[in-house]
Parts: structure tokens; sequence; C-alpha cells
């Protein structure tokens, strides 16, 4: 009786996530690098970080992306939330996937970075943690957001060239969690991504694929100006130009 009541618990707990999933909004994939839906960063300051994405992919032919949201329109993780955003809008060349997308959801105090996978080896998810949490964050716990954006596009970009040596601090000095995860709490997540697999795997255009590291930040919020700003630049993925917003 006890087995069978666990049953019905993990199935109802199921449901209950699969619900909350399907009552997400998934955000249109953006027409520039740089894009401020939040109004945190002054329009000459997102007009400039667009541009510089958008050279970047010039020289580079790695895409990065910075997108701001007021907050996530979504009961999941920042992690599962941001990671089918990524696999929806298939950042990068297909058949590299060499893209990059730093979320912020300025209400909910999250940030995250997803990695495609052609990626990972020069911008990990320990560098992807080091940058949210120590070159990021500091910033934004001051409302100074334009200074965070700036310094976090600057490291990703330092990292994707090879050129980021991190902050000298690791995840435990940062507070990190590094207790071991209990076995039975390892075998539940394998279900559920499997049943989150099966709902959504169709969905996501194929050949890309996303890892990273975020989480929140803490601080208040302050005012901002306008919203995202134009820029130049082709890309492999249809990034044009256009005036800010």
């Amino acid at each position: 009786m006890t087995r069978l009541r666990s049953w019905f618990v993990f199935l109802a707990i199921s449901a209950g996530m699969i619900g909350a999933l399907a009552a997400e909004t998934m955000p249109s994939k953006p027409d520039r690098y740089f894009t401020d839906y939040a109004g945190v960063v002054d329009q000459a300051t997102a007009a400039e970080l667009n541009e510089e994405l958008a050279q970047f992919e010039r020289d580079t032919a790695n895409q990065l992306l910075v997108v701001i949201y007021r907050s996530m329109q979504s009961e999941s993780s920042v992690a599962d939330y941001t990671q089918r955003i990524a696999q929806t809008w298939g950042v990068g060349q297909k058949d590299r996937n060499n893209g990059a997308v730093l979320f912020v959801f300025v209400a909910d105090h999250q940030m995250f970075i997803q990695t495609g996978y052609g990626l990972e080896g020069p911008l990990p998810d320990a560098a992807a943690y080091d940058i949210t949490h120590n070159v990021i964050a500091p910033h934004f716990k001051k409302e100074d957001y334009a200074g965070g954006l700036r310094a976090g596009v600057t490291a990703m970009m330092q990292a994707v060239r090879g050129e980021y040596k991190g902050t000298g601090k690791t995840r435990k000095e940062e507070g990190g969690n590094s207790s071991p995860i209990p076995v039975g709490l390892i075998f539940f997540l394998i279900i559920i991504i499997f049943i989150i697999a099966s709902r959504f795997g169709r969905k996501g255009r194929r050949g890309y694929g996303y890892s990273g590291w975020g989480g929140p930040y803490i601080g208040g919020f302050g005012g901002g100006g306008g919203g995202s700003g134009g820029g130049g630049g082709g890309g492999f993925s249809g990034f044009g130009g256009g005036g800010g917003s």
C-alpha cells in the first residue's frame, strides 16, 4: 500500500511539472544580438553592445546573444526554462552549434548562460558560473546593469577567444554546494527528464544542444534607460541591423 501511495505521489508530481511546462510562454527569437525587453539599459549602451556582438560574429563566426526580460514566464527552474528557449531558437551555426545566450530575468533576480555544444570547450560550465556569479552579479547588486552586462559580454567574448582567465575564486569559496546528491534523487530526476524530453523533444530545432550555469543574484533594482539598441552586421542566423526600441 505504501509503495502504491508513493507511485501516486510520483505521478501527481510528474503531472504537475508537465502541466507547468505546457503553460509556460516560449518567447520568440530576437532579431538583435543585444535585446533589453526590461528597459534597464540606456539605448546608447544597448546599441554599442549590440554592435560589439555583431562584430564578434563577423570576426569569429561564433554567435553570442544577450536577452533581458522583466520576469520568467514559466514555473520551471531558470536552467530548464532557458535551455528550452535556446534549443528552440538554435543560436549559432547548426552544423557547429557555436552559439551562447546570456539570459537575465530582472524581477526574478535570475540569470543563466546557455552554451551550445560547439562552444563548451572555451566556455564550459565553470567559466559560465564564474562570469555570472563573480563578474556580472556584483554590478547587478549595485543596480549597475549596464556595467554588469558590459563586463559579462566582455568576459564571454574573452572566454570564446581563449583569453578569459577567471576571477580566481572557486565555487566553494563562493559558498557553492558541494554536497553529494542522494541516489534516489538522481533516479527521480532521470525519470522527470525522460518525461520532459518525450514531451518537448520533438519541438526543438535539431542539431542544437546547450548547457550552462547561472543562478540568483541578490540586490534591489533601480531604474534604467530605454530599450534595446540597434546595430549592424549580418549573421549566420539572419541577424541584421536595426534601430533602437
